[in-house]
């Protein structure tokens, strides 16, 4: 990253923490699938993430820490994202989940629901399960609704 991070908002650094986590899941495998690239590119755009920004995030995304101070549907929506990109070359790896079960834990999800939400996550079809549906799922599973 370029001194003229320093300056990016907390949001800004949300947006990049978390396109940060969604290269792990598609790096956990060892390998970036062109599905898997094709849902970075949008998600990058959505995010407003530079092609320079692009590029050194998928060499090194370790580099971006977690910020997991985001309010509970937002990391739920940003669960859902990372379910997206689990499945998006519809192989899952054995990687992809022990990675998925690291960020749902740096999302800060309550530990003791972590296996549970990431085992409903996996079980979910993401091209027919909507973000809010996935929402009221996680919300009951966290016996928030």
């Amino acid at each position: 990253m370029n001194i003229s991070d320093i300056y990016l908002s907390i949001g800004q650094r949300r947006d990049i923490s978390h396109f940060a986590n969604i290269v792990r899941i598609a790096k956990s495998d060892s390998q970036i699938s062109s599905e898997e690239i094709e849902f970075l590119s949008k998600v990058s755009k959505k995010y407003n993430i530079s092609d320079e920004n692009f590029k050194e995030i998928l060499k090194f995304p370790e580099n971006i820490p977690t910020i997991a101070h985001l309010d509970c549907v937002e990391r739920i929506e940003r669960l859902y994202e990372l379910m997206v990109m689990v499945k998006a070359d519809h192989k899952i790896q054995q990687e992809e989940i022990m990675m998925l079960r690291r960020i749902t834990t740096g999302l800060a999800f309550p530990l003791n629901r972590v296996d549970m939400i990431v085992d409903h996550s996996l079980s979910i079809n993401v091209e027919e399960v909507s973000m809010e549906t996935f929402t009221e799922g996680v919300l009951k599973l966290l016996k928030m609704k």
